[in-house]
């Protein structure tokens, strides 16, 4: 038990270090460094909110908290499933001259998708907190259901990182399904009334996930999916 303990540290400090590198390796020459992977993700955010607002004709609270849950849910694990497909091809000279193995640089995007996690559930906590919708009893669980979900796409990517290498480039095929499931997720619309929509959102893996990370972190919530 001991000795199982300490590998695990052991693999946890060089994870750490490994994604400090990647973070490095990716904002390298940028002027605002790795305070850049924040701005976008917000940048993001403040997109969306600015289309809803030019053609949703109505905008209440309860429309706005689901849009926040609803992208800080999705935001973390899309950059997970970018980064992830390409993780191994990006590091093959290292991963041929050490030792390591495949599972702890594929383990790169999942510390990077809590990271992201993390500092973008600050500003949006605090927008639902302002809208009287963050569920003060559960929303802290949402931090380990995000391990979770991080871990469920986890299994997705092993396969695609694979695949990349072999295949040579295939991101622009996963930028394209990225998009497929952000779109058949209830995210940018409410398909509570639309039988045709939530039938599309089943079709969606993430989207049960979805339903029930809305459900610990709104205070008015109830469970759409079965």
């Amino acid at each position: 038990m001991k000795n199982k303990l300490i590998a695990f540290i052991n693999e946890t400090s060089l994870t750490v270090i490994l994604v400090k590198r990647d973070y490095a390796l990716q904002y390298a020459g940028s002027f605002l460094g790795v305070f850049w992977m924040f701005i976008q993700n917000l940048s993001l955010v403040l997109i969306y909110v600015f289309v809803i607002l030019i053609f949703q004709k109505e905008t209440t609270p309860k429309f706005f908290s689901n849009l926040f849950s609803g992208l800080l849910f999705w935001l973390p694990l899309q950059e997970m499933f970018l980064r992830g497909t390409t993780i191994l091809s990006d590091n093959r000279n290292l991963i041929k001259r050490s030792s390591l193995g495949l599972k702890i640089f594929l383990n790169i995007p999942f510390y990077q998708m809590l990271i992201h996690y993390l500092f973008i559930s600050l500003p949006i906590f605090i927008l639902l907190l302002y809208y009287s919708k963050l569920n003060l009893k559960l929303f802290s669980l949402s931090f380990i259901f995000m391990l979770f979900c991080g871990k469920f796409v986890q299994l997705g990517i092993s396969y695609l990182a694979r695949a990349n290498i072999i295949l040579k480039d295939i991101s622009p095929v996963i930028r394209l399904t990225s998009q497929g499931f952000f779109w058949t997720l209830p995210i940018m619309y409410d398909s509570s009334n639309s039988e045709i929509l939530k039938k599309i959102n089943v079709l969606n893996p993430l989207n049960t996930l979805l339903d029930f990370f809305r459900f610990l972190v709104l205070s008015d919530y109830n469970i759409q999916f079965n």
